[in-house]
């Protein structure tokens, strides 16, 4: 992992949130990738055990991190508008000094306004990380304009009390409350609810993993905001997100919103 970070071989890969009601694109989540010499493009699911290492979570995130406000420059700069751009950050990355500084300071380098951009946290950040160090910095980046979302919501331990004590501007609903929620009643009521919740707290909510457009339809009728998932497109590199914001937009008419398929 040293070296693959020494080599550059780490980026980031963006998957479009898609607003349930519009069809259109507000938003993306940026997500790791290694491009690893001979094994090819690898997840997270191989490495991602690096980042509860301080110091390679520390290294890696900075490093995705300027290279996510290079993306968002640049399309800018063509014209493009990406939404809101989100990054995960480990818990491991939390217990260093200065990362809400630092984030914004790569931020404002790359001049990306900090309302473009977001923090998604689990709730093992919340969990295992102290408190009072992940509030200060929560505080930090919301008081500059940037969002806070609790990512795989309602797969911990304490969600509740982490959305009274916490800054939280946005839920992701799990992927395993959305994969049977068509033929799952439990799964169904799950999401319901805490889709209710959310809209009840003034709380963007995302569906992450949304595969069909029977979920699709399923979440818009339950009142979900957002939808997440190979439905929609698979994550991508930076340099193809121009051309997927195009084809989007021109495609994008009220017969087609909800069904509009990027695979």
């Amino acid at each position: 992992m040293r070296k693959a970070v020494s080599l550059d071989e780490f980026a980031p890969f963006y998957q479009p949130k898609i607003s349930l009601a519009t069809g259109e694109i507000v938003g993306f989540e940026a997500l790791a990738r290694w491009q690893h010499p001979s094994r090819g493009l690898l997840t997270p699911a191989t490495f991602g055990a690096a980042f509860d290492d301080p110091e390679l979570a520390t290294m890696v995130g900075k490093r995705l991190i300027g290279k996510v406000a290079s993306d968002m420059r640049r399309w800018f700069k063509q014209g493009f508008s990406p939404g809101r751009v989100a990054i995960n950050l480990s818990h491991a990355e939390f217990i260093q000094p200065g990362l809400a500084e630092d984030i914004l300071r790569i931020l404002d380098l790359a001049n990306v306004p900090a309302k473009h951009f977001e923090i998604e946290i689990t709730e093992k950040v919340l969990l295992d990380t102290e408190a009072d160090a992940v509030l200060a910095a929560l505080e930090k980046f919301r008081s500059r304009g940037v969002q806070i979302a609790l990512d795989d919501f309602g797969t911990g331990y304490a969600s509740l009390t982490h959305l009274k004590q916490f800054p939280v501007d946005h839920l992701k609903i799990d992927q395993t409350f959305v994969r049977n929620i068509e033929q799952d009643q439990d799964d169904n009521a799950i999401v319901a609810a805490v889709v209710s919740l959310g809209r009840s707290l003034n709380l963007q909510v995302t569906a992450e993993g949304v595969e069909t457009i029977g979920q699709a339809q399923r979440l818009r009728e339950m009142g979900c905001g957002n939808g997440q998932g190979y439905l929609y497109a698979k994550p991508m590199a930076g340099a193809e997100i121009p051309e997927l914001l195009t084809n989007w937009a021109a495609r994008l008419i009220p017969a087609q919103r909800l069904i509009l398929v990027e695979r």
